[in-house]
């Protein structure tokens, strides 16, 4: 028998409390429903999800090991706030490891190939549809599969990598002061069109032309992103890391 969360999870009986917590309350952080600098009362998330305090102060170090919360763990805490500077570490990092996972994922087989092409035909179908959350879901599995080919733990590193770049970007992308609907799908539009160009390079095995249409669409978003801002400063850490990776791409042994 599984209960449901007034967060929106869901619990089967035999689920450990911390990883139900951590899962509830970290996707509701990363989707905005729990939003930027607000006050998380212990008390409360333990009786809307239905567990103990001692399994929720878990789950929220693993949070806060991720920067998505924030905070004293024997008293209240917050989700924590967007932050420029964050982002731009977020995307740095993004810009030096990817095209290393891509490097190690291409040549693709015939699975993959097959896989990224009908990813790619579903992100066009949700940006058509004006469907964001269906886009968000495509795109990371897009994302993701690029990356495939590389070690668990590079996977899962840029999975969080992802996840928090999202964050902003889901941000960003639905604030009506910014980008209105008609703003958001041409903005998505554009994404589409360099992931197109992403998986053309890979489809055709070539490395160089892929993670170079990869590095200019993490710089273009990221740029985007500050831009999107009241702020002046620059992204100054993703900008060297895109130099970087023009002047000198690291190759594999």
């Amino acid at each position: 028998m599984a209960t449901t969360s007034p967060t929106g999870g869901t619990r089967g009986r035999d689920e450990d409390a911390t990883e139900f917590a951590y899962r509830v309350l970290r996707s509701d952080i990363l989707n905005g429903a729990l939003t930027p600098g607000s006050t998380l009362s212990q008390a409360q998330l333990a009786r809307d999800l239905g567990i103990s305090r001692t399994p929720l102060r878990e789950a929220l170090r693993r949070l806060a090991a991720e920067h998505l919360v924030s905070g004293n763990f024997n008293q209240r805490m917050r989700v924590s706030e967007l932050d420029l500077e964050d982002l731009d570490q977020i995307y740095a990092m993004r810009i030096a490891l990817e095209p290393v996972a891509v490097r190690a994922t291409l040549p693709l087989d015939r699975p993959s190939r097959t896989a990224l092409s009908r990813q790619l035909a579903k992100m066009a179908a949700a940006i058509e549809d004006r469907d964001l959350e269906r886009f968000r879901r495509e795109h990371r599995d897009f994302d993701m599969g690029i990356i495939a080919g590389t070690g668990t733990r590079m996977r899962t590193l840029l999975a969080t990598l992802w996840d928090q770049a999202e964050r902003y970007r889901l941000a960003y992308l639905t604030n009506e002061g910014v980008a209105g609907e008609d703003t958001l799908l041409e903005r998505l539009r554009v994404s589409q069109e360099e992931h197109e160009a992403i998986l053309k390079a890979a489809l055709t095995d070539d490395v160089e032309a892929c993670t170079n249409a990869l590095v200019t669409h993490l710089e273009r978003t990221v740029k985007l992103l500050f831009l999107d801002t009241v702020s002046v400063p620059k992204p100054q850490l993703s900008q060297a890391a895109a130099e970087r990776h023009v002047t000198g791409t690291t190759r594999l042994p």
